[in-house]
């Protein structure tokens, strides 16, 4: 197997964990607790491997602008994105949790759109409607003419991460900073915000084996691992090959969530996935029709 598929696989079933552990973890634990101790098992495995690679030498080159906008930039997609997710999950089924904050990608459509001033056309256009229709499917559970979306506040929560992602990911298009330094240090201004918050509210207890070990799991394979492992995938790979990847991610949630939280595995859930998917599918053979008449 060539190298950047077992990167990009390894991406894909660590991120597929994500909504399992979530729910486990909110479960027992307060939201930014889980993310006070996660994010700091996420810096430290980020600050090993840029140490390793070299790269920790570059941060005292960096100005006080470039940190503030890293910090800035970065907590929407580390800080807020994982909040808000944790919040969602904690109210909603884990699947339907992770089946809205699919909704990123086509939030990074219509962001890139507004800020970056990028056109729309009918792929993109697709993609975002047919992205659209799969969350209402899931989260009206198929009940779209009386339009109740269950839990709302739940909902509410597991939108604004994939908001929160999507907006990372469009204003970090424009960004020249190192990618690599920019994620540990976003991981560990998020540690140092989530730890004074649990000290604010007077939560800051021992975690128990079991739940050190379900945040570790959450610091690292949910979050510090996958980054670098499709960074790498992306760097030796073919790029767009690679990112088609990704939709993989949501079908192995699913299956994780059946069989570890004992969650079934809806129709809507899957109808909601497909209709997603679809509008990607759609929205890369138009542009590569209309890259193909450019030529």
């Amino acid at each position: 197997m060539k190298k950047e598929y077992l990167y990009a696989g390894t991406s894909v079933l660590c991120f597929g964990t994500v909504a399992t552990v979530s729910k486990l973890l909110m479960n027992q634990l307060d939201a930014l607790y889980v993310l006070a101790f996660s994010f700091l098992f996420a810096t430290l495995f980020l600050g090993v491997y840029n140490w390793k690679k070299g790269f920790l030498c570059e941060v005292k080159k960096l100005t006080a602008r470039i940190w503030i906008r890293m910090i800035l930039i970065g907590s929407l997609g580390v800080f807020f994105y994982n909040y808000f997710l944790l919040l969602g999950t904690a109210r909603l089924k884990a699947q339907t949790a992770f089946v809205i904050n699919e909704l990123w990608p086509a939030l990074i459509i219509l962001f890139s759109c507004w800020i970056l001033k990028e056109k729309m056309n009918p792929g993109k256009a697709a993609a975002v409607i047919f992205s659209f229709l799969g969350i209402l499917v899931v989260t009206t559970d198929g009940n779209l003419a009386e339009f109740s979306l269950g839990d709302s506040r739940g909902v509410f929560y597991a939108l604004m991460a994939a908001v929160c992602y999507g907006m990372y990911c469009t204003l970090n298009k424009k960004e020249i900073y190192d990618k690599n330094l920019s994620v540990m240090i976003s991981y560990a201004a998020g540690t140092i915000t989530a730890f004074i918050l649990v000290l604010i509210q007077g939560k800051l207890t021992i975690p128990t084996g079991s739940q050190v070990a379900g945040m570790l799991w959450n610091g690292i394979i949910c979050n510090a691992l996958p980054y670098l492992t499709w960074a790498l995938a992306l760097d030796l790979g073919n790029t767009a090959v690679i990112a088609n990847l990704a939709y993989l991610t949501p079908f192995v949630s699913l299956i994780l969530t059946h069989f570890v939280l004992g969650e079934k595995i809806t129709v809507f859930s899957v109808l909601g996935l497909v209709l997603i998917v679809t509008g990607i599918i759609i929205q890369m053979i138009v542009n590569k029709k209309m890259e193909a008449s450019e030529i």
